[in-house]
């Protein structure tokens, strides 16, 4: 009887460890599924908070003229001449929404369970720069089972920052959402958001939030 509840016990224990999650194998499959190259058969519009203004601008494509972009308005109003300028060359400076650097911020070899459902695993994370943060930021990424793919990636500080010499950060947050550009089509960035506040120098106040939504795919491909 004591032989077969071991061999019993030790044949469940195996089949529990071939059931484990490879964490960093999911991760990478998760962000294979993203489609950073999609500006180039889709068009889509971007919504930028920045300083308080909220510029709307589309990317098509198709467009010959200045890389595809164009400035809808500012704040609701038509951009002048100077905000076009500017703008222009902002995207020049940064492109769009195919930022593939993002998926440079997690550690695999980092990644923790936090909850796991029938739709996704929420897993915790250490940051690639570590060092930068000191320990002072919680970090975590949601990937839906149904893909995989990622739908979001967030950090957020629990306590100060000191990443340097005279700079404390007393607040941080940064957020990337991914999800269908349509329904059935490519996975592609939805929504960065970056807010930081505190003091550089001592005495110099940093308070700056800046939002971009990424809505209204068009796909443009043969």
């Amino acid at each position: 009887m004591i032989r077969k509840l071991v061999v019993a016990t030790t044949l469940l224990a195996v089949s529990g460890a071939h059931a484990e999650t490879d964490y960093s194998a999911l991760l990478d499959e998760a962000l294979a599924a993203i489609d950073w190259e999609f500006e180039q058969e889709w068009a889509y519009t971007e919504k930028k908070l920045q300083e308080g203004e909220l510029w709307i601008s589309r990317y098509d494509p198709r467009v010959g003229v200045d890389d595809g972009w164009k400035l809808i308005s500012v704040d609701g109003r038509e951009p002048t001449s100077k905000q076009v300028r500017k703008f222009l060359h902002d995207k020049d400076e940064h492109g769009g929404a195919s930022d593939k650097s993002v998926a440079a911020i997690v550690e695999p070899d980092s990644l923790e369970l936090i909850e796991e459902t029938n739709d996704y695993w929420l897993l915790s994370f250490v940051p690639d720069d570590e060092d930068a943060f000191s320990g002072s930021v919680d970090a975590t990424v949601k990937i839906i089972k149904d893909g995989p793919y990622i739908s979001h990636i967030e950090m957020h500080n629990h306590s100060a920052i000191k990443p340097g010499f005279g700079t404390k950060l007393t607040s941080f947050l940064t957020w990337f959402s991914f999800g269908p550009a349509v329904d059935g089509g490519p996975i592609v960035p939805k929504i960065v958001k970056v807010q930081v506040a505190g003091r550089a120098l001592l005495f110099i106040a940093i308070d700056e939030t800046e939002t971009i939504e990424y809505s209204d795919f068009e796909y443009t491909g043969d």
